[in-house]
């Protein structure tokens, strides 16, 4: 199945931030640590009403982009997962 974005939405897929070399210092059991407010992603696809990049008027597939990241919204769809933002949450 082909998700396409629709209202504005871009189909990302966002960079997973590696975990950090084991550098021997010890955490309480159950510590998180916090999350970054942006992240990078990669367009995958949008939607035909998004409004930029570059005057082609829409993102380009493949185009890096850095988003908020506690606007990805994750939709699960015929046993497959997909990550959307709306083109408002890009900030560069």
């Amino acid at each position: 199945m082909k998700f396409k974005p629709q209202n504005r939405y871009l189909l990302v897929k966002t960079q997973t931030q590696e975990d950090a070399e084991n550098t021997g210092v010890l955490l309480p059991e159950g510590y998180v640590s916090p999350k970054d407010k942006y992240v990078l992603a990669t367009v995958l696809d949008s939607a035909n009403d998004c409004k930029r990049e570059s005057n082609l008027g829409v993102y380009i597939n493949g185009s890096r982009i850095i988003i908020d990241s506690s606007m990805v919204e994750a939709v699960s769809m015929a046993g497959e997962r997909y990550e959307i933002v709306l083109e408002n949450y890009v900030v560069g």
